[in-house]
């Protein structure tokens, strides 16, 4: 079957965030084997969407807005949009789903539901166990807030703009809301010094030492994504 480059499933850093892309795959390979159904929210691009289409699962795709704008050309290009559902859903407010999927996945989401409201998270995931089967799962990779060098560029970087509309989770406080909600919670961190690149080139380079070292020395806390996932009792 068609696979895709991994800078069309993850998008951007993508050194850093692919190890999230060989952790779902591994828990895939646990699941029954058979096309699954899965969602993805918050998709943007939905790379993660593409990835498990070419696999042969069914999926729906889906965004707050023009989900088939946005998703539909990255498809097209590997011939798999007119196998694709495209919704647009409101995953704060709840989806229009009861136990339906066998997984659901999700990229750098859970930060981007607004600064001001730190509800939004829980609400987010509240929604995605609901859609669940009991004994499905989710696949997901977050922004997390980071050390004070990544406060400090994102400071710089984003100023007041990003500053009310994202929330940077702490790691403490991610792990605590997927283990409220799901079992068998697997949560990897990795990034220290990519993200600070000025192009993708620049932060292959960074993420090579990052892997090479630094993610191993530094605490966990220190750095600015994490990836796993969770099962629904």
């Amino acid at each position: 079957m068609t696979s895709a480059p991994l800078a069309d499933i993850v998008g951007w850093d993508v050194r850093t965030w692919a190890p999230a892309i060989d952790a779902w795959e591994r828990v895939l390979a646990r699941l029954p084997e058979g096309p699954l159904d899965v969602l993805e929210v918050g998709a943007g691009p939905a790379g993660p969407s593409l990835w498990l289409a070419l696999k042969g699962h069914r999926v729906v795709t889906s965004n707050l807005g023009e989900t088939e704008r946005l998703a539909r050309p990255l498809h097209e290009r590997y011939g798999v949009a007119d196998r694709i559902e495209y919704r647009d859903l409101d995953l704060t407010s709840g989806l229009p789903f009861h136990e339906a999927f066998d997984v659901v996945v999700f990229k750098s989401v859970l930060g981007g539901l607004g600064g001001a409201d730190p509800a939004l998270p829980a609400a987010a995931l509240d929604a995605v166990r609901a859609a669940l089967r009991p004994g499905g799962v989710v696949l997901w990779a977050e922004n997390l807030r980071g050390g004070w060098l990544h406060r400090a560029a994102r400071a710089i970087a984003y100023r007041v703009r990003r500053a009310r509309t994202w929330q940077y989770l702490t790691l403490r406080r991610l792990r605590g809301l997927l283990a409220e909600r799901f079992t068998d919670v697997e949560l990897h961190v990795g990034g220290v010094l990519a993200v600070l690149g000025t192009s993708e080139r620049a932060r292959d380079r960074l993420a090579r030492a990052d892997q090479a070292l630094l993610d191993r020395i530094v605490p966990a806390s220190w750095h600015y994504m994490a990836y796993g996932s969770a099962r629904r009792p």
